[in-house]
Parts: C-alpha cells; sequence; structure tokens
C-alpha cells in the first residue's frame, strides 16, 4: 500500500541539497577545587604576561587615496572619443602642471602624452593628481 513514489511528480531537473553535520566532541575538564585556585591563578598570570608582551603594530606611512571624481574623469577622458575632443589637458599636482593628452590608465598609474616639447610619455600616480583643467578650467562630467 505504502510505496516510495512521490506524490506528486514536477517536470524538471533533479534538485539536491547539500547538509553538513557536525561531530562535536566532549572536551570537558574537571578539576577539584584545591587544583582550581591554581589554575585561575595561573591563567590570570598568563593574560597579564600575554597583555604585556603585545606589541602594537609599526605605525605605515599614509598614503592618499585617490579622489573618486578625478578617477571617474580620467577614466570618462581615457576613452578613444574623449582622448581626441579634450586636447590638451593640463594635470595639475601641487605646485606642478603637466600639459598632454591621457597615453595609458595603467591600474594605478597615467601615462600621458606631452604636447609641449618633445614628446615623451610621463607616468604620474592617480593619487597625486588633484585637478584636470581643460582650456585653463576644471573639467567638470557631463
Amino acid at each position: 500500500m505504502f510505496r516510495n513514489e512521490p506524490l506528486m511528480f514536477v517536470q524538471g531537473p533533479p534538485v539536491y541539497i547539500k547538509v553538513s553535520i557536525k561531530d562535536e566532541e566532549s572536551t570537558s575538564v574537571f578539576v577539584t577545587n584545591e587544583d582550581e585556585s591554581q589554575v585561575i591563578a595561573q591563567d590570570i598570570q598568563e593574560e597579564k604576561e600575554q597583555q604585556t608582551i603585545q606589541e602594537l603594530p609599526e605605525e605605515q606611512p599614509l598614503q592618499k587615496i585617490p579622489d573618486p571624481s578625478i578617477i571617474r574623469r580620467i577614466n570618462y577622458l581615457g576613452s578613444p572619443f574623449a582622448r581626441q575632443v579634450y586636447r590638451p589637458l593640463q594635470f595639475v599636482m601641487g605646485e606642478e602642471r603637466v600639459k598632454g593628452t591621457i597615453d595609458q590608465i595603467n591600474g594605478e598609474t597615467l601615462v600621458i602624452e606631452k604636447t609641449e616639447g618633445e614628446k615623451e610619455h610621463i607616468a604620474i600616480e592617480i593619487r597625486k593628481i588633484e585637478e584636470i583643467l581643460w582650456r585653463g578650467e576644471p573639467f567638470l562630467e557631463e
């Protein structure tokens, strides 16, 4: 009368369910009252030693995080169409200004082809760029 057939059959792929089973072992330690006070004293002493031994991590020099709006502008200006239209660009890095066009974007560095003087390529870290100018005005995203 009872069979191992499903009551309702649905056409579709088979469904498998992963079930993880954990076997836990009991690791209880029973200590008598005399030994308990010694164990607690040892634990307190070990904790104090660990606290005194614990060292602070060495300070690493802070690196400036690139401005997200600068990154968006560089990605836009790095597209083939924008490279031709928005020429030349000025990249402001503190007191220094570099005039040229974007040649490549390599991770955190930007390769610029200079338009002044000899044609040369300069690699600049994106996080050092403070502003991008086009025609003497800050380039704003459209």
